[in-house]
C-alpha cells in the first residue's frame, strides 16, 4: 500500500500557502525538541491471528445492485483444520444479510448448517461433526453485502474501511464514471465476501463477476472466459492458482480502456479511462522494465500469472498492491502535460515490489507490517538507483528521512510493535520511511552481495507464507555468517533513533585529528546504539577513509594526520538514520564538503549549514549550487536562499531568472518563479517571466506563475485566473481557488461551484478549503446557494478530513447568519417606522430560511456521520 494521501494533502496545502519559506523549512529542517515517545499505560498485546482452520480456496459468484450499493454473492470456501480437530468455523463477514450457510458434499449436495452472527461482523458455524487435520470440507454461503450500511473507520493512509465501493452509482455526477472497486487492506475484504480476514491466511481463488455488458472487469489472476447471458449482462471468470492473503483479493468494474503490454511471456495490462488510453504506458511508466530489474536484482523471477494496473475514481488510498491487480487513485491519471509533474513512477515501483514483499511473502500480523511496507519503500530507492543513478536515489532517501523525523517529533514507537490501539496506526512514516532507511543501513553494513543474496534466501525460503521479522534476520544471518541480533534489536525492535553531537579538534604537536561523538538522545526511551560508520579525512590532494564503530554514549576517536585536515567528513557514506548536531565545522569546511563531496547528502548538508552564514564565500557557494548538475541540489539551494539574497542579491536574482526561464526540470522552474515572487517584491517587475510561465508545458509552472502574477499585480493576476477558470488541471484549479479565497466579488462563486463538480477525491480538497474561506464574506443569499454543495461533500467524501471542512463551512455559515438575525432582532425592537420594520422582518425571514436549510443539512450529516471529530464539532456548534 502506497501512502500517498499524506503526500497529496501536504502538496495541496503548499499550493494554498504558496510560501517558499514555509516549504523550505518544512522539507529541509528538523528541530531537536524532546518528545514523549511511549504511552504511560501499556496497550493490548496484538497477537497474530490464531490458526484454527486453514482457508485453502475461495470461489465467489457476485453481481451488483448499483442503486442500493449491494453485492449479491455466493461463496464456496474450501477449508481444513489447521492442526487440532474442530467442529466449528469462525468467518469474518461484516454487514452481511446472510441467506443460507450449507455444508457442500463431494457430490455437490448441500446440507444447511446452524450458525450465529456476532455483532454483524463474525459468523460462528456449527459444522455438525468434528474434522481432523486430515479432512477437507467445503461450506457455501449465500449473502448480500451492504457496505454503505457499515460504520466507516479508516486512517490517514487508508481513509475508509468498508471494503466495497460504488462510485457514482446512479450516474448523477456527470463528470464522473460509474465504477465499482474494492479495498481489502487491512481487514476489509470481509466486507464483500466471507473469509478468515487475517494476513497470516493464504488462499487460492476464483470469481465469477456478472456485470452489464458495457463494463470491463478486473480481478486477481487470469481472465479465463466470458459468458454473454442474453439479458444485457456478461459473466467474467477470473482465477488465481497461486495462494495469497485475503486482503489482497480485488475487483474493479468500470468503462475502462485496456492497453496491452508484456514482460517475457506474461501479460502486463493497463486499465484507464478511455480519454487517457493513449497515455497509458506513461501513466504506468517502465512497468515491464521494472519487473525485469526487480527479478534480476532479487534473483527471484516475478512469480505471478500476470500484472495489471488500474486507475479508479475516489480511491481511499494512494495505491494498493492487490496481487496481479494493482489499484491506483486518480492522481496517477492524466495527459502528457499533467504527467510532466505528476509521474506515478515511484508508486508503480512501490506496488510492484510488494509482489515479492507483501504478496509472495506476507507479514503474519499487522505488527510486522514493515516487512511489507519498508521493503516496498526501499523498492522505490532501488529503482531510482538503477534508472536515474545514486544521486536521485539518495534524494529519495533524504525525503524519507525528513518524513520520519517530522513524525518522530510527535511519535516514536517500535518498528515491529505488538502494542497499538488500532491496526491502522501501523501505516505511518515508521513502517514506510524509517523502514526503508533501516534496510538501506542493513545493505550498507552487509554489502550488496550479502544483502541481495540474503533477500533471495528470505524470499525462496518463505514464498507463499506469512512471516515475522525474525525470518528476515535468520535469512541474513544464514548468508552473512554474522549474528545480527544487535542490528535488528536496536532498529526493528526498539523505538527512536540516535542523535549525535559531533565535534572536532586537531593537535598540531601530536599530529592527531580528534573526533568526539556523543549520543544525546533520550536514553530512557531510546537505546544506546551500535553504529559502524566511516569518517573521511580530506587533505589538499588526498582523502583517507577510516572505519569506526560507535558503541558508547561518548567516544573520542583519534587519527594520525601530519597536517590539519581541510575537512573531516563524518558518516561519509551518509547512510545513518540519525540526527546530527555537527555545529563545530567552519564555513570553510562546509564549502569544501560542497565542492569535494560526491553524494547528494554531502551537498545538501553543506547548503543547510551555509544558509545561515552571511559571508560572501558561503553565499557564492549557494549561488553555485543553483547551477549544480543535479536538480535536487538546485532545489535545496532555492529553498535556502534568504541570507544569500541579502549578501549577493543581484547574482541570486540573475540565477533565479535563468532557472525560471530555462531549467530543464519543471519543478525547478516553478520553485524559481516562487522564489522571485517571494524575495524580490520591491523595485522588481518579473511579470514578463510570469506571463511566459503561463504558457509553460508544465501545469505546475503555469500555476506558480499565475499565483506570482497575482501577488505582483492583482488585476493582471485576476484577469489571467478568470481566463483559466475552466481548466481541468488540479494545480491550476487549486491556485485559482486560493486566489479567489482572498476576493469578495460574488461572481467567483460560479467558479467554486463549477470546480467542485469537476473535481473529485483528494483533488477536491483545495477547492473545498478555498470555497469555505470565500463563502464567509458572501451575502446570506449566496451562502444559501452554497449549502447543497457543502452538504454533498460532507455526506459523500470518503476522507473524514474533507468531510470536516465541508461540515465546518456549514456550521460557520449558521453561526454568522444567526448572528445577523440577532442584530436584525435588535433593530426590529428599536424601529417604529413600519416600512423599515417590514423590510427588517422580510430580511429576518429570508435569513431564517437559510438557517432552516442549514439545520436540515446538519441533521442529515449527523445521522450519517460516524467520525467522532466531526460529531464533536457539530455538538460544540449548538
Amino acid at each position: 500500500m502506497k501512502n500517498r494521501n499524506i503526500i497529496a494533502i501536504s502538496s495541496m496545502l503548499f499550493l494554498a500557502s504558496c510560501s517558499i519559506l514555509n516549504k523550505a523549512e518544512k522539507i529541509e529542517e528538523v528541530s531537536l525538541d524532546e518528545v514523549t515517545v511511549k504511552p504511560e499505560n501499556p496497550l493490548t498485546y496484538q497477537a497474530s491471528e490464531t490458526r484454527i482452520n486453514d482457508l485453502i480456496h475461495t470461489k465467489l459468484d457476485v453481481k451488483f445492485d448499483w442503486t442500493r450499493a449491494h453485492l449479491y454473492g455466493r461463496a464456496n470456501l474450501t477449508i481444513k483444520p489447521y492442526f487440532l480437530p474442530t467442529d466449528s468455523l469462525w468467518l469474518d463477514a461484516k454487514g452481511f444479510e446472510i441467506k443460507e450457510i450449507a455444508l457442500v458434499s463431494k457430490n455437490g449436495a448441500e446440507t444447511p448448517l446452524q450458525y450465529s452472527y456476532t455483532n454483524n461482523a463474525q459468523v460462528r458455524i456449527n459444522l455438525g461433526k468434528t474434522y481432523s487435520r486430515n479432512d477437507t470440507y467445503q461450506i457455501a454461503m449465500t449473502y448480500i453485502a451492504k457496505p454503505n450500511d457499515l460504520e466507516v473507520g479508516g486512517s490517514a493512509a487508508i481513509t475508509s474501511d468498508k471494503g466495497l465501493y460504488f462510485i457514482n452509482p446512479n450516474g448523477e455526477e456527470k463528470n464522473k464514471p460509474k465504477q465499482i472497486w474494492t479495498q481489502g487492506e487491512t481487514e476489509a475484504s470481509s466486507c464483500w465476501f466471507p473469509t478468515i480476514d487475517a494476513p497470516n491466511e493464504k488462499m487460492t481463488q476464483e470469481i465469477y463477476i456478472t456485470v452489464d455488458t458495457q463494463y470491463v472487469t478486473l480481478s486477481n489472476g487470469l481472465l479465463l472466459f466470458q459468458t454473454e447471458n442474453g439479458d444485457g449482462t456478461r459473466t467474467d471468470y477470473w482465477k488465481q492458482k497461486l495462494p495469497h492473503a485475503p486482503y489482497l483479493a480485488m475487483m474493479a468494474v468500470g468503462e475502462f480502456s485496456i492497453v496491452e503490454d508484456s514482460w517475457r511471456d506474461i501479460g502486463v495490462n493497463y486499465y484507464v479511462e478511455p480519454k487517457y488510453e493513449e497515455y497509458a504506458k506513461e501513466i504506468f511508466p517502465h512497468t515491464p522494465e521494472m519487473i525485469e530489474f526487480f527479478s534480476n536484482r532479487l534473483g527471484v523471477d516475478y512469480p505471478w500469472e500476470k500484472y495489471d494496473q488500474v486507475v479508479v475514481r475516489d480511491y481511499v488510498s494512494g495505491a494498493m498492491e492487490n496481487t496481479t491487480g494493482v489499484i491506483f487513485g486518480e492522481f496517477a491519471q492524466g495527459d502528457i502535460r499533467y504527467l510532466i509533474d505528476n509521474s506515478a513512477e515511484d508508486v508503480v515501483s512501490h506496488e510492484l515490489f510488494h509482489h515479492w514483499f507483501g504478496d509472495l511473502v506476507t507479514c503474519e500480523s499487522w505488527s510486522n507490517l514493515p516487512l511489507n511496507e519498508s521493503f516496498a519503500t526501499y523498492g522505490e530507492y532501488l529503482w531510482r538507483e538503477f534508472k536515474n543513478g545514486k544521486m536521485w536515489a539518495d534524494y529519495h532517501n533524504a525525503q524519507d528521512l525528513s518524513s520520519y523525523l517530522r513524525e518522530s517529533k510527535r511519535k516514536q514507537v517500535d518498528m515491529i510493535r505488538f502494542f497499538y490501539e488500532n491496526k491502522e496506526d501501523m501505516f505511518d512514516s515508521h513502517s514506510y520511511a524509517k523502514g526503508g532507511r533501516i534496510l538501506h543501513m542493513l545493505r550498507t553494513n552487509l554489502g550488496d552481495e550479502v544483502f541481495f543474496e540474503g533477500l533471495r534466501v528470505y524470499l525462496e525460503d518463505n514464498k507463499f507464507q506469512a512471516v515475522e521479522i525474525h525470518q528476515l534476520r535468520l535469512a541474513m544471518e544464514k548468508v552473512s555468517g554474522q549474528d545480527l541480533n544487535w542490528f535488528f534489536n536496536q532498529w526493528f525492535l526498539a523505538s527512536g533513533h540516535p542523535v549525535l553531537d559531533i565535534s572536532y579538534a586537531y593537535d598540531e604537536d601530536l599530529g592527531l585529528q580528534f573526533v568526539t561523538v556523543e549520543q544525546i538522545q533520550n536514553l530512557k526511551s531510546t537505546p544506546l546504539y551500535k553504529l559502524p560508520v566511516a569518517i573521511d579525512i580530506y587533505h589538499e590532494n588526498s582523502i583517507t577513509r577510516h572505519e569506526i564503530e560507535i558503541t558508547k554514549k561518548r567516544q573520542i576517536f583519534e587519527f594520525k594526520s601530519a597536517a590539519k585536515p581541510s575537512l573531516v567528513n563524518f558518516d561519509s557514506e551518509k547512510y545513518l538514520l540519525c540526527e546530527k548536531v555537527d555545529h563545530k565545522k567552519s564555513a570553510k569546511s562546509w564549502i569544501m564538503l560542497y565542492e569535494k563531496g560526491q553524494l547528494f547528502d554531502d551537498k545538501k548538508e553543506a547548503i543547510l549549514a551555509l544558509k545561515d552564514e552571511k559571508d560572501t564565500l558561503s553565499a557564492k557557494t549557494i549561488i553555485k549550487a543553483l547551477e549544480d548538475p543535479f536538480w535536487g541540489v538546485r532545489e535545496v539551494a532555492i529553498y535556502n536562499l534568504a541570507n544569500t539574497i541579502n549578501t549577493l542579491p543581484n547574482q541570486a536574482k540573475e540565477r533565479l531568472v535563468a532557472l525560471a526561464q530555462n531549467d530543464q526540470k519543471s519543478s525547478i522552474r516553478a520553485a524559481a518563479i516562487e522564489a522571485l515572487a517571494a524575495y524580490f517584491k520591491e523595485g522588481n517587475d518579473f511579470r514578463f517571466i510570469y506571463n511566459q510561465g503561463l504558457n509553460d508545458s508544465s501545469y505546475v509552472v503555469v500555476a506558480s506563475s499565475l499565483f506570482a502574477l497575482y501577488e505582483t499585480n492583482r488585476d493582471e493576476g485576476l484577469a489571467s485566473a478568470e481566463r483559466m477558470e475552466m481548466s481541468d488541471n488540479i494545480d491550476i484549479i487549486s491556485t485559482i481557488a486560493e486566489i479567489y479565497s482572498d476576493e469578495t466579488a460574488p461572481k467567483y462563486q460560479t467558479f467554486y461551484e463549477s470546480a467542485m463538480s469537476r473535481t473529485s477525491g483528494f483533488d477536491r480538497y483545495s477547492v473545498l478549503v478555498g470555497y469555505a474561506d470565500f463563502i464567509k464574506e458572501q451575502s446570506v443569499t449566496n451562502q444559501g446557494k452554497s449549502i447543497e454543495t457543502f452538504r454533498n461533500s460532507a455526506l459523500i467524501e470518503n476522507a473524514w478530513w474533507m468531510r470536516i471542512v465541508a461540515t465546518n463551512a456549514i456550521l460557520e455559515m449558521r453561526r454568522t447568519i444567526n448572528s445577523e438575525i440577532n442584530k436584525i432582532n435588535k433593530k426590529i425592537d428599536n424601529t417604529t417606522d413600519q416600512t423599515a420594520l417590514a423590510s427588517l422582518k422580510q430580511e429576518k425571514y429570508n435569513n431564517q430560511l437559510v438557517v432552516d436549510k442549514i439545520d436540515a443539512a446538519i441533521a442529515e450529516i449527523k445521522i450519517k456521520e460516524t467520525n467522532s471529530r466531526i460529531l464533536e464539532a457539530i455538538e460544540k456548534a449548538k
